[in-house]
């Protein structure tokens, strides 16, 4: 059976449709003030690099220009730059989003505030979510019992599952197609082919996206955002117990109860995008009954 070439899944395809879903960049005018929106291909990379390794050391703009237009167009998989080919960077990574997946997820969550365009107006996340399902669903080098870490608290979907997908966590979702690409598409060159297809050559001038991935597909979908989430510090408290279930006067003892109060209360932040819900929790207080119904 013959495998086609086009499209393909891969770090430069991927990094490709990121930036379609970019926030909105600043004015020329304002480049030449000497300001910076932060949002340069080579600053993108940065970012996701951080994804893997968070103590990536940014190189400065100047020094990853050349390297990150290179990698957007699948003409190289590393450089002195990149991490891609650094097996304790990539194995350390791996294993965080097996065993520790909310640390990875925050680095994710960062990325998508930093970079990504999250309004409900262009929905350029939903569209970003929905362009790579296209292609990993397209790319007949991706198996159908593949599996992406793509769930919020990184439950496993296979490829033949994301077609029925109807509520994403964004940042979840990025996460695990990056984690697949960076450690199952080591060579970013089978995507050149993919690349030229989506920003064909344009003389001397940048090269511009020009392919509808995604487009028409799962017209129900919706994204939504969280804040990263730490871990809950609890105090745990233990009323005495006593060996009687009376106490002197004869009438029963209530019920022990624990509780946990959480010093550093976490905040939830929870944007959903493609339709009109969102909402706000705060958690502060569990209280456990370990005998009666008590609800606090």
């Amino acid at each position: 059976m013959t495998i086609n070439e086009y499209p393909r899944l891969c770090g430069g395809t991927f990094f490709t449709l990121v930036l379609q879903a970019l926030r909105q960049r600043m004015k020329a005018r304002e480049h030449y003030s000497g300001d910076s929106d932060g949002l340069s291909d080579p600053e993108v990379l940065v970012g996701l690099i951080r994804v893997i390794n968070p103590d990536y050391a940014d190189p400065g703009k100047e020094n990853l220009k050349g390297t990150a237009n290179n990698y957007k167009a699948c003409k190289t998989s590393n450089s002195t730059y990149m991490p891609f080919d650094d097996e304790q960077v990539l194995s350390a990574f791996d294993s965080v989003v097996r065993t520790d997946y909310q640390t990875a997820l925050n680095g994710m969550i960062g990325f998508v505030n930093d970079f990504l365009d999250v309004g409900e107006t262009v929905h350029k996340d939903v569209n970003l979510v929905r362009a790579l399902i296209d292609l990993i669903q397209q790319d007949q080098t991706i198996k159908a019992s593949d599996e992406f870490y793509i769930g919020p608290n990184g439950e496993k979907k296979k490829k033949a599952a994301l077609g029925d997908l109807k509520e994403v966590c964004l940042p979840s979702f990025l996460l695990g197609v990056w984690h697949y690409v960076v450690m199952n598409r080591r060579d970013n060159a089978v995507g050149k082919k993919t690349y030229d297809v989506w920003c064909p050559s344009n003389d001397r001038a940048p090269r511009k996206y020009t392919a509808h991935m995604g487009e028409g597909l799962l017209d129900s979908l919706t994204t939504y955002t969280v804040d990263t989430k730490e871990t809950i510090t609890a105090e745990v408290v233990d009323e005495p117990i006593e060996d009687d279930a009376s106490d002197a006067t004869g009438q029963d003892t209530p019920p022990v109860t624990q509780q946990m109060v959480n010093n550093n209360p976490t905040f939830f932040n929870i944007n959903i995008s493609g339709g009109n819900n969102s909402f706000y929790q705060h958690v502060d207080k569990l209280t456990i009954n370990n005998g009666g119904k008590q609800d606090e």
